[in-house]
């Protein structure tokens, strides 16, 4: 596996369930970049929801994930962050750290055609326990937290470089592959202007 020649941000996005966190941890190591996973901050905030809104304590897995992704920036490494990236503010906020760090930020959409493998998945996560507490662990759940969204995951990103993966479509192998591919393509510096 090549370096990267400049530092990225890595951004997944995409619904739980749609097979972001397996690519995400897939990428990173074959990578060897730190991968800052949104949901490992949130389980440690399992014994406040009885006493805190659930959107505050979201809100603050969002902010711990960028907090720990500056101070790794500023080591000099490049960072893949797993979360659903569901609402424009989050990318906004990327894109100030992209611009702070000057590091190039690209997302990775996760987008699983086939919804009755997504449902196996989803369900098979939650039937083992693996919803940490607060992932939707059955396909009611997944409906119910998709509407409660109301269409605010679909959003123009601009000039921001984006691949969209099929999570159902290929093996984990190809699906790594043309994320690395995507990746590589855009991780080269801009080349310098000739200048008399």
């Amino acid at each position: 596996m090549g370096k990267l020649e400049m530092q990225v941000i890595i951004a997944m996005k995409g619904h739980p369930g749609s097979g972001k966190s397996t690519l995400a941890h897939s990428i990173a190591s074959a990578l060897q970049i730190p991968l800052i996973d949104k949901d490992d901050i949130k389980d440690c905030t399992i014994p406040l929801h009885s006493s805190s809104p659930p959107s505050l304590l979201n809100d603050l897995s969002y902010h711990a994930t960028w907090q720990i992704a500056s101070t790794q920036l500023r080591l000099g490494l490049s960072v893949l962050l797993d979360s659903p990236l569901s609402r424009r503010s989050h990318l906004d906020r990327l894109l100030l750290l992209s611009s702070s760090s000057s590091a190039r930020l690209l997302v990775i959409d996760c987008k699983p055609s086939d919804h009755a493998e997504w449902r196996r998945r989803l369900e098979s996560r939650g039937a083992g326990g693996g919803g940490g507490g607060h992932k939707p662990a059955t396909w009611p759940e997944l409906e119910k937290l998709l509407e409660e969204y109301g269409g605010c995951t679909e959003y123009e990103m601009g000039d921001v470089a984006k691949l969209v993966v099929d999570t159902t479509s290929l093996p984990l192998e190809k699906l790594c592959s043309s994320a690395l591919d995507f990746i590589f393509s855009h991780a080269a510096p801009a080349p310098l202007s000739n200048q008399i």
